[in-house]
């Protein structure tokens, strides 16, 4: 336990020296670039309001050197997104940065849970087996099979020659064997995320192009899903003893209806949130190891997040820290919505992955974490530039 503790409040110095150079290397790249600082301040008021506050929060905090370091890497994964969307074409940047990673990382991952299956392999505390790949937990390797079938999906629907279509194809076959390794290898989260962000993705091809025909469009299906949750429930109650849909949708996907304990630990987490809530215990200060809380007593998985990224913000921010994130919230969706004029494919793909991400951070926790490829993916598609940036690339980019 204390060397749990030592490493939390440490990390890693290797890890530091790192994300150090890459940070200071990307600020030095968008000096060179002539990147308006000021302009990107005010295009995205809400979102540097969220992570300046973050930074505020570090004055209150009980463990400010780790916060600090914390808020280093948040703002560093900024950075590093306004490099990628800085540029000439930062849809078909976004593109190709994601296809280079998912053509390495997915393959990769097989190789090692196939066959190097002492590094692609992990346990749980229970000697539970469950598939990693390349990342650290079966949650992270959901989380990158999750992204990159959305935009093997995405490029699919871009009709690309027919050698990038059978590629796309086969790696969604991988993504397949990836996402259904044995019992407690399957991220339900990133799996039921998947299949709801297709089915968005797909009705989204239907909807109007225009951003107020678009908002009634959205209104209608958020009514169609209402009512289609209204009728299971009643189904259910006719066949089954006062059952709710959650606890035989939870059923059906192996889990329980605490969520394998994620409920047990969200009302531990409010309990404790509840004596700051107007500001919170400060930005990177509430997961330290078992230091600020006595959450690992009684939870012996050892929580590191609190598996719902709202009840992390409440927790950390405050109330403060929520209302300015709901602010980027519908400052993104309003921003997102208006550049389907610009790109209707890339709008597409911007809402869906927004909206995964949004339902993601219900049972795990990525908002506000610079480490997490999520919340990076998250400021890809939230953050504001041109909208003549967004314009449709030329015909032939994919030969490039």
């Amino acid at each position: 336990m204390a060397d749990s503790q030592i490493s939390f409040t440490e990390g890693s110095p290797i890890d530091r020296i790192v994300y150090a150079m890459f940070i200071l290397f990307g600020i030095i790249l968008l000096l060179n670039r002539r990147f308006n600082w000021i302009e990107a301040v005010q295009s995205n008021k809400w979102m540097f309001a969220l992570i300046f506050y973050a930074l505020l929060s570090i004055s209150w905090s009980n463990f400010p050197e780790v916060a600090i370091k914390r808020w280093i890497k948040l703002f560093g994964s900024t950075v590093m997104a306004f490099i990628i969307l800085s540029g000439p074409t930062p849809v078909m940047a976004i593109s190709s940065l994601l296809r280079m990673c998912f053509l390495i990382h997915i393959p990769l991952d097989f190789v090692f849970i196939k066959y190097i299956r002492e590094f692609g392999v992990g346990w749980d505390d229970q000697g539970v087996e469950m598939w990693t790949g390349l990342t650290t937990h079966k949650n992270v390797l959901g989380q990158v099979c999750m992204t990159a079938g959305l935009y093997f999906l995405w490029d699919i629907f871009k009709k690309p020659p027919k050698g990038r279509m059978a590629i796309n194809i086969i790696y969604l076959f991988m993504l397949v064997f990836l996402m259904n390794g044995p019992g407690y290898s399957r991220s339900a989260t990133a799996m039921s995320c998947l299949f709801f962000g297709i089915i968005v993705f797909i009705w989204l091809q239907y909807a109007p192009r225009d951003p107020e025909l678009l908002t009634k469009y959205f209104i209608k299906g958020a009514c169609a899903v209402f009512f289609v949750i209204v009728f299971s429930q009643l189904g259910i109650l006719l066949f089954t003893e006062n059952r709710s849909i959650g606890e035989v949708t939870f059923e059906m996907s192996g889990r329980d209806s605490t969520l394998t304990g994620r409920t047990d630990l969200w009302e531990d987490i409010l309990k404790y949130a509840s004596k700051n809530p107007l500001t919170g215990v400060g930005y990177g200060s509430f997961w330290i190891g078992n230091l600020s809380h006595n959450l690992w007593e009684k939870h012996f998985w050892n929580p590191r997040q609190g598996h719902n990224g709202y009840i992390d913000v409440y927790v950390e921010l405050g109330m403060i820290g929520l209302f300015l994130f709901a602010g980027l919230l519908f400052s993104a969706f309003r921003k997102i919505k208006n550049n389907i004029v610009a790109n209707f494919e890339y709008g597409c793909f911007q809402i869906t992955i927004f909206i995964m991400i949004i339902i993601h951070n219900l049972s795990e926790t990525s908002f506000l974490r610079g480490e997490v490829d999520l919340w990076f993916m998250f400021l890809l598609v939230t953050i504001n530039i041109h909208t003549s940036s967004l314009e449709s690339p030329p015909a032939d980019w994919y030969s490039e």
